[in-house]
């Protein structure tokens, strides 16, 4: 992966049809329809429908309707409907209108209707009408 000298950001960035900066050193930028996210100088990933960065090496992006997401440069899902980063190796997603929670590489929960992730082992998700709230730790669940 090549660093963009300053002079071919400056260029991105006057050319570009649209710019969002995330902070001082990341950004993104449209170009004819299409997404490039940059971090540090780095392209992350170009010619994207939409693109979310989340946090250093930490961002989703959707092409043709689905929705991928990334965490320092490995795939931790592809192919879905929704994705929701919440802090490292914890995430969600929604495919065929159901949501799956992963913490750790493990499955919280899956094939809900809503979830929420609060902390480590506590989140709470809907499925039949009803919330339940669940806490692995202390073990209290209730709906």
């Amino acid at each position: 992966m090549t660093r963009l000298t300053k002079e071919q950001i400056e260029d991105i960035k006057n050319n570009a049809d649209e710019i969002w900066e995330y902070s001082k050193d990341v950004f993104e930028y449209k170009k004819n329809g299409k997404k490039t996210l940059v971090q540090n100088g780095y392209i992350l990933i170009k010619d994207v429908d939409d693109v979310w960065w989340y946090a250093k090496d930490v961002f989703e992006y959707r092409l043709d309707g689905k929705k991928t997401l990334i965490q320092n440069g490995k795939i931790l899902i592809d192919n879905v409907d929704y994705v929701r980063w919440y802090e490292k190796d914890v995430f969600m997603y929604a495919k065929n209108g159901k949501e799956t929670l992963i913490q750790n590489g493990k499955v919280l929960i899956d094939n809900v209707y809503l979830v929420w992730w609060h902390e480590k082992d506590v989140f709470k998700y809907k499925k039949d009408g009803r919330i339940y709230e669940i806490d692995l730790n202390n073990e209290v669940q209730n709906g």
